[in-house]
């Protein structure tokens, strides 16, 4: 797997430069490299969401990390008393003891499917609105083609690193709810 993805990226970085050796050869167009991942990350929207899907996670982890020190009293205690107590009690609090491993285990699961699913539903949108970012910058600056920063073999920090130009993009965009006319069209300066 890891060698069919070492592959890929360098397939890609030799398509990459195949194209971007045609490209400049052929108009010297600007190309520029975003990171998508850092530019939804720094944008104020994006600190505020992840911040709060990192608090909930947090909060959830305390609450099932008292559960499962709960647990381990409750078999440390059965350990303690299993010598005194009778084959079918000390069976009874054995299959309490897993019963209650399995809730723990499910609630683990469904702890981890709700902050993704979270995660999901509040990442979308930012990633939409870089995307349009991105879309604007790449029009405005007349760029032939922007590359995510993850397909490119050279450095992140060159002058065709637009991701803070991104960001700053993205924060500069208001919630749809704003008037029309409000701000300008998609391109223009």
């Amino acid at each position: 797997m890891l060698n069919r993805a070492v592959r890929w990226t360098l397939g890609m970085g030799v398509a990459c430069s195949v194209m971007l050796s045609a490209e400049l050869a052929h108009a010297q167009q600007k190309i520029a490299i975003v990171d998508i991942r850092r530019a939804i990350e720094e944008t104020t929207e994006g600190k505020a969401s992840i911040g709060g899907l990192k608090a909930e996670a947090d909060r959830k982890q305390k609450e099932l990390l008292s559960k499962q020190d709960e647990l381990k009293k409750l078999e440390e205690d059965f350990l303690k008393q299993q010598s005194v107590l009778q084959p079918a009690a000390a069976q009874k609090k054995r299959e309490e003891l897993q019963q209650k491993v399995m809730q723990l285990q499910e609630a683990l699961q469904r702890a981890q499917q709700d902050i993704g699913q979270k995660e999901a539903k509040v990442l979308q949108p930012l990633q939409e609105k870089v995307m349009r970012a991105i879309d604007v910058l790449a029009k405005r600056d007349n760029f032939a083609m922007v590359l995510r920063n993850d397909v490119v073999l050279w450095p992140q920090q060159s002058a065709m690193d637009i991701t803070n130009e991104v960001i700053r993009k993205v924060n500069e965009m208001k919630a749809p709810t704003a008037p029309a006319g409000a701000n300008p069209a998609p391109g223009s300066k």
